[in-house]
This record gives structure tokens, sequence and C-alpha cells, in this order.
């Protein structure tokens, strides 16, 4: 079931509403049913969102970590005294 956002061309209120099956949508402050549905923009959790942002972050840091330390073992090989 979609939440749609609406304005009410009677009243200019702006609003959103959840639409179940053939349900006529009415402004819930003037009642009028002379409603303009209005572009929706995403909704982001920003919580989830900074956890993505966390993880992606981490593992940059681990691949980056894991490539010094194989550059560092090479380093060590290449440069041993025997």
């Amino acid at each position: 079931m979609p939440i749609f956002e609406y304005r009410c061309n009677a009243c200019d209120s702006q609003f959103e509403l959840l639409i179940r099956g053939s349900a006529v949508p009415t402004c819930p402050s003037c009642g009028a049913t002379s409603l303009e549905r209005l572009i929706s923009l995403f909704a982001v959790s920003s919580e989830g969102t900074n956890l993505r942002n966390r993880e992606t972050l981490g593992a940059k840091q681990r691949v980056k970590a894991q490539a010094n330390r194989k550059e560092s073992e090479h380093y060590k090989h290449d440069h041993h005294d025997d």
C-alpha cells in the first residue's frame, strides 16, 4: 500500500496519505476530495545510510591495511640480509 503526498486544492494544505485499494483520498484538514498528487522524494534513513557509510569506510580501511601489510612483507623479503 503506497503512501502518497497530496496538496488540497480547497485549503492548500499538504499531507501524506496511505491509500488502500480503490479508496478516494480526502484532505484531513477540510475533507475535500479535490487533491493534487505531488511528486514525492525518496526517503532515506539517515541511520541506515550512516551504517552503510561506516561499513564502506571500514571495508576500504581493511583493504588498505591489507595492501600495506603485503607491501611491508615484500619489502622485508626483498631487503632481507642472509
